[in-house]
């Protein structure tokens, strides 16, 4: 490591690789399964897949080619931003199911949609309401982060005053972004507990009902999402730890930005996980393809199955000779 070096430690290429070759192999598997399955919303999740690829293969060519700015900034800001999309994802499926022009950003997206499956009795704010608002607050976090990280990661490495002041500011917009993330993703989070209570209440009043049975189906999806939440939340929380003691006095940038581990660890293990998650628990197993499904829908009814099979999904009654 140089003395112009833009990593404050000997930075690890065959990790950036291997990282950059599991997201690659998560991200394809994803897109196969959106594609298979046509549940089109699981593309913000691949959107973001894409992302850690991009931030891992130009960390590896800004270790190669230390000190490059071009590389490591695109690798910090694409590695920092990419999680908002897997939050998102789960967001975005809050929205009704018949509306499909909302779709901007997993974990939003995924209890959205089950509770459009769940249907109005299981739900406690309007799906749009609660689509709009959170991703409106996700593309904020998404704008802040990267203009933070940008700023931070092209001063970082100067001491001139100017540099240090434009630093310290990066660092103040990077800590709002991630602390408006966590903030919301928790709101989010007692919403979404409070729909699982009132979908454990439907279980509980209908148990020999249909109802009943599909908001039984719908718990390994909660579970996928609980985890996905708590490690996308950790990440958050340890970048916010990670920016938030560095000491522009003394010029200490603290243990965590100054050691590798605790970023492998603590930010891409996680993540990581968390995408991987959704190829095992994919939602096309648990909810609908099709617009407009829900469980108190008597004419329609949505059947289990594995994103890896063809079989049907619903099975729909015959179409009404008056909407012809």
């Amino acid at each position: 490591m140089s003395d112009r070096s833009f990593f404050p430690y000997s930075a690890s290429k065959p990790a950036a690789v291997l990282f950059a070759t599991l997201f690659a192999v998560s991200g394809a598997v994803h897109l196969y399964q959106a594609i298979r399955t046509r549940t089109w919303f699981m593309f913000v999740l691949v959107a973001g897949t894409v992302l850690q690829v991009l931030g891992y293969v130009t960390r590896k060519i800004a270790i190669d080619q230390d000190p490059i700015l071009w590389a490591f900034g695109t690798s910090q800001t694409s590695i920092l931003v990419a999680p908002a999309f897997l939050a998102a994802q789960g967001k975005l499926v809050f929205q009704p199911i018949n509306n499909q022009s909302d779709m901007v950003a997993q974990d939003y997206m995924i209890i959205g949609r089950m509770m459009s499956y769940v249907g109005i009795k299981g739900t406690i704010i309007p799906h749009r309401f609660i689509t709009k608002t959170f991703v409106f607050i996700d593309v904020i976090c998404l704008i802040t982060q990267a203009a933070g990280i940008a700023m931070f990661v092209s001063n970082v490495s100067k001491f001139d005053p100017d540099s240090r002041k434009a630093v310290l500011r990066g660092r103040n917009i990077l800590l709002g972004g991630l602390v408006l993330q966590i903030v919301a993703f928790c709101i989010f989070l007692i919403i979404a507990i409070l729909f699982h209570l009132k979908t454990r209440r439907l279980m509980n009043e209908k148990r020999d009902e249909k109802d009943g049975e599909k908001a039984r189906s719908l718990r390994p999806l909660f579970i996928a999402f609980y985890a996905s939440g708590f490690f996308v939340t950790g990440r958050s929380v340890f970048r916010a730890i990670e920016f938030g003691v560095i000491d522009f006095q003394t010029r200490s940038r603290g243990y965590l930005y100054d050691n590798e581990w605790p970023f492998y660890v603590l930010d891409a293990a996680p993540i990581l996980f968390a995408t991987i998650l959704f190829n095992f628990v994919h939602p096309a197993s648990f909810l609908p393809r099709k617009k407009g499904l829900e469980t108190t829908n008597p004419i329609k009814e949505t059947s289990s199955r594995h994103w890896w099979s063809r079989g049907k999904a619903e099975k729909e009654s015959p179409r009404d000779p008056s909407t012809v």
